[in-house]
């Protein structure tokens, strides 16, 4: 266990505390920043500038910024053999399972920080909140005097997204460890995969628009990021298990 524990701290060092990390989180608040500057007026209020920013720049926010820090880095330890130091130490499951756990989490954290300091720049000028202009499953937060809350929930509930798309770049790396595909194949999948099953009877909270971008109203606020959270994990988890055993193969027939 404190091996462990000691290998999620060093990954967590290597992927937050880096240039890359800087680069992921500026980039996502400047994307955020240029797809809204033209919206921001003295009418306007932070949320409601926040929560529609990033609608049409998703795929970089979610897919693409958040890969930076830390997703290709099986991919990069591979291609430079360095694999073997990390493995020799920790073994293959707690090298894949920190892998896995770093990954989600600073893939989460870049898109969330990011978010966060995009609306604290927009503090500048514009109050926080004055009106309810949007009607998502969070908007009871608003209905109930709690706009920082909505803020919060709203950002961990699009980076959860970005979780799961730096999990799917770990995994399809250890298929393919390249950098360039690490980053590029969990988009190209997400196209593909979202053309195949838009048509599929399929629960409404499993849709790929909805897991990804949306929200399902689940009953409550709290419900509703409960099961986006678990969904999350579940998938996390998955891909997590397949990690760990192409990861052995590798190492086995290396």
């Amino acid at each position: 266990m404190k091996r462990f524990v000691s290998l999620f701290l060093i990954g967590c060092i290597r992927a937050i505390l880096s240039v890359r990390f800087i680069v992921s989180v500026c980039g996502v608040m400047l994307v955020l920043f240029l797809s809204s500057f033209r919206i921001i007026s003295s009418q306007s209020d932070v949320l409601s500038v926040v929560m529609i920013s990033g609608s049409g720049n998703f795929i970089l926010i979610v897919g693409l910024l958040p890969l930076i820090p830390y997703a290709t880095t099986f991919a990069s330890e591979w291609e430079t053999r360095a694999t073997s130091y990390w493995l020799i130490r920790s073994g293959v499951r707690n090298y894949a399972a920190n892998k896995v756990i770093v990954s989600a989490f600073s893939g989460f954290l870049a898109t969330f920080a990011g978010i966060l300091l995009y609306a604290l720049f927009l503090l500048i000028k514009l109050p926080l909140f004055t009106e309810i202009t949007t009607f998502d499953a969070y908007t009871p937060l608003l209905e109930a005097g709690m706009p920082v809350r909505y803020l919060l929930v709203s950002a961990a509930h699009l980076s959860l997204s970005s979780a799961l798309f730096a999990t799917a770049a770990l995994w399809i790396s250890t298929y393919i460890p390249n950098r360039f595909t690490a980053i590029s194949a969990p988009i190209v999948l997400y196209f593909t995969l979202y053309r195949l099953t838009r048509f599929w009877d399929l629960p409404p909270f499993l849709h790929l628009s909805t897991l990804f971008e949306g929200t399902y109203h689940a009953g409550s606020p709290q419900a509703t990021m409960f099961l986006k959270l678990g969904t999350v994990v579940i998938l996390c988890t998955l891909m997590g298990y397949g990690i760990v055993r192409q990861i052995r193969r590798r190492v086995q027939h290396d």
